[in-house]
């Protein structure tokens, strides 16, 4: 299994750094990633339980579930559905308060590929594609937070 991190300092208080973070009215104004974000099965906002579709800019597909969702520090979730090659994925989103106007942000991915797609191979590979996404991620949200503090 893979496991990536990054994390960066944002002048912004930690309350709207995650609001931010978790508001998709505003997600595709900082976030590099996802094409296309929806709430599954009627949910109308983020809770524990509630299963969210992602479709990356890069054509990747995934179903994941919310597994823990405590304002204003931590949102993780977990793949329930997602690419072929991928057997597991999760993430969490951490965010600590370091001064009233400043807050870290840090983003942690878990990865495991299916056996037949050589892991040692695929997880290097996902590895170096996730890390891109994260970098890419977290210097959005720092922008866009910095920039409406």
């Amino acid at each position: 299994m893979a496991r990536i991190e990054f994390q960066v300092s944002i002048k912004a208080p930690i309350e709207l750094v995650y609001q931010v973070s978790q508001d998709y009215s505003v997600r595709y104004e900082w976030d590099t990633f996802p094409e296309n974000i929806a709430l599954l099965n009627g949910a109308k906002h983020i809770e524990k339980g509630v299963c969210v579709s992602v479709t990356a800019k890069s054509g990747l597909n995934m179903e994941v579930e919310f597994v823990q969702v405590m304002p204003p520090t931590t949102a993780a979730i977990k793949m329930t559905k997602g690419p072929i090659v991928l057997q597991g994925f999760s993430g969490s989103w951490v965010f600590k308060s370091i001064a009233a106007n400043e807050t870290n942000a840090k983003f942690i991915y878990s990865i495991k590929t299916k056996w037949w797609s050589v892991p040692l191979i695929s997880e290097s590979i996902a590895s170096w594609y996730f890390s891109k996404v994260i970098k890419s991620r977290l210097n959005g949200l720092k922008a866009y937070c910095e920039a409406n503090a």
